[in-house]
């Protein structure tokens, strides 16, 4: 009995223990639901977290996408607007009359208005613009632009000479301009590629020349372009002077092409001399330098003497530097004299003439006619020059050997 009693007790025990140690500790898997649970939690707000920040992103995305599609807008509309103009400008250019319309008109009084002279010239046809220049009766000057070039042609035939308030009026020829002279051009372009290059630029193309080089099938590195008006001309110009049009990646000289040496190669290249024509009977140096003195340092001017039964005549204005010259031409606005319009151009370069006149044997020296010592020797055959000098030696000998039978026929 006892021992049964005591393993009841101890039995007992046992679960004492056990029960107060269940007390005691809290249940493990209760301890790992509250862990997933709080793990659950964490990750509910990490991923709403996330979320959050990717709707931010989205929309930060959203705003810069929608202001770069402003600025793309934006840019497109200004684009849009440019080209708009453009094409309206060109319209404007395109409409003004064409080269050639306008008519030089000297000799004009201090009291005609540019009513009169439109009233004037009406009588040949319809007029667009009228502008008056100069100052004082001796230097007023005008210049009238007809819709079209037969209305100018006629206006010359018509209204030459004719009474305007007590004097007579010089009617001729404007010297508008309206070809260009382009300069470093690419030399691997043809006359396609320097045309379409053009084109882009400006309205008015009439044509386009590249000079080809002697004895290739390249061209000399520069051109021309003729234009409908010097308008066309003028703003095509002012528009490949910027520093942001090249021609391939070459920066292109462009200037006003001389209508008198525009055909000309570089032989030009430095002449700084003005060559001035139609200039009045009783003109003087003091005047011809008076009237372009202002454009620069003038070193001499020459005035030939007016031949016999030449109303006109012509002279050369001789500058400093070049660009003085270039200066005179590159003037819109023409000069005169006595009211007759003058004719300038860049005066040609003086050809060196490299032959050697040798007297013939006629009435010349006992030396045969052949190429001095010297001369030309550079490249030459040698052969020849050889024979040369033996035929100055043989001359020589031959000199002193008369020398010799003089000498002895004076001693006997």
């Amino acid at each position: 009995m006892s021992r049964r009693t005591e393993n009841a007790a101890s039995t007992k025990s046992v679960e004492l223990v056990k029960q107060e140690d269940h007390l005691e500790f809290d249940d493990p898997d209760e301890e790992d639901e509250e862990e997933e649970v709080e793990y659950e939690e964490i990750e509910e707000e990490v991923e709403y977290e996330e979320e959050e920040e990717e709707e931010e992103e989205e929309e930060e995305n959203s705003e810069v996408a929608c202001e770069g599609d402003a600025k793309h807008d934006s840019k497109m509309v200004d684009v849009d607007q440019k080209d708009e103009d453009e094409k309206e400008k060109h319209a404007e250019l395109l409409a003004l009359p064409p080269h050639g319309s306008e008519v030089y008109v000297g000799g004009i009084s201090s009291d005609v208005s540019s009513e009169d002279l439109k009233n004037l010239f009406e009588s040949v046809g319809e007029v667009v613009e009228v502008r008056i220049r100069g100052k004082g009766d001796n230097k007023l000057y005008a210049f009238v632009n007809f819709r079209a070039k037969e209305l100018a042609l006629k206006a010359i035939q018509k209204l030459n000479n004719k009474d305007l308030k007590g004097k007579k009026i010089k009617v001729s020829s404007s010297q508008e301009k309206n070809r260009l002279f382009i300069g470093n051009v690419p030399k691997h372009w043809t006359q396609d590629d320097f045309k379409n290059a053009v084109e882009e630029v400006g309205p008015g193309v009439l044509k386009v020349n590249l000079p080809k080089a002697p004895r290739s099938d390249r061209h000399k590195g520069y051109g021309f372009i003729e234009y409908y008006n010097q308008a066309c001309a003028e703003y095509a110009r002012q528009k490949m002077s910027t520093p942001e049009f090249k021609l391939d990646t070459n920066a292109p000289t462009v200037n006003w092409a001389d209508p008198k040496n525009s055909g000309e190669s570089a032989s030009t290249a430095q002449v700084k001399s003005l060559y001035v024509k139609n200039l009045p009977k009783t003109v003087t140096e003091e005047q011809l330098k008076n009237l372009f003195e202002h454009l620069g340092e003038i070193t001499k001017v020459i005035l030939p003497p007016a031949k016999a039964g030449h109303e006109n005549r012509y002279g050369f204005v001789h500058f400093k530097e070049r660009y003085m010259a270039i200066k005179a031409l590159k003037n819109a606005e023409r000069y005169e004299l006595d009211g007759q319009v003058l004719d300038c151009s860049l005066a040609k370069a003086d050809k060196k003439d490299n032959t050697v006149s040798v007297p013939t044997a006629k009435g010349g020296p006992l030396l045969p006619s052949y190429t001095p010592l010297g001369y030309g020797l550079a490249g030459a055959n040698p052969l020849g020059n050889g024979l040369v000098l033996m035929v100055c030696f043989l001359l020589v000998l031959r000199s002193q050997f008369y020398m010799l039978q003089v000498l002895l026929q004076l001693q006997q």
